[in-house]
């Protein structure tokens, strides 16, 4: 695609973490601009880590925007896998979530990872892509968060 004077198209291979943070931030401050709440300014990326002694076994990538936490990630190491790992992982997300102010955990995962995993854990499937990747299948999960989860 080509951009007439005075734009340029620029693609970036992975971009700076001061990249990707300045974006965020533009993308919160127009987002709060127009949702007029001052709530749901609060914001923060983190990663919770399992280890046994220095090897990670389990972790997770969370980003908490709006109120609700985007879990980018939840990964078990193989060998660790049915030792309960994911569930304690999981169940220490969404204490965090509770702490900042979340009101719900969202996320996705396909259907050759865990999304039965999610479902036995109270979340609900909220939406699905089809044949992605091929031969499987992308399904979206949600879980409301209510103080009881502490």
């Amino acid at each position: 695609m080509e951009f007439e004077s005075p734009y340029t198209l620029e693609r970036i291979k992975n971009p700076s973490e001061d990249l990707q943070t300045d974006l965020w931030n533009l993308l919160q401050e127009y987002s709060i601009s127009k949702l007029g709440d001052p709530n749901l300014e609060k914001k923060e990326f983190f990663a919770i880590l399992i280890k046994e002694g220095e090897t990670l076994i389990a972790a997770s990538l969370c980003y908490l925007f709006f109120k609700g936490l985007n879990l980018q990630l939840l990964w078990v190491a193989e060998e660790k896998r049915g030792q309960d790992l994911g569930t304690k992982l999981l169940k220490q997300i969404e204490k965090e979530a509770l702490e900042l102010g979340a009101t719900l955990v969202f996320g996705y995962s396909f259907g050759f990872q865990a999304p039965k995993f999610y479902t036995k854990l109270g979340y609900e499937e909220i939406g699905k892509i089809p044949n992605y990747p091929e031969g499987q299948n992308c399904y979206f999960l949600c879980k409301k968060l209510t103080m009881e989860l502490t």
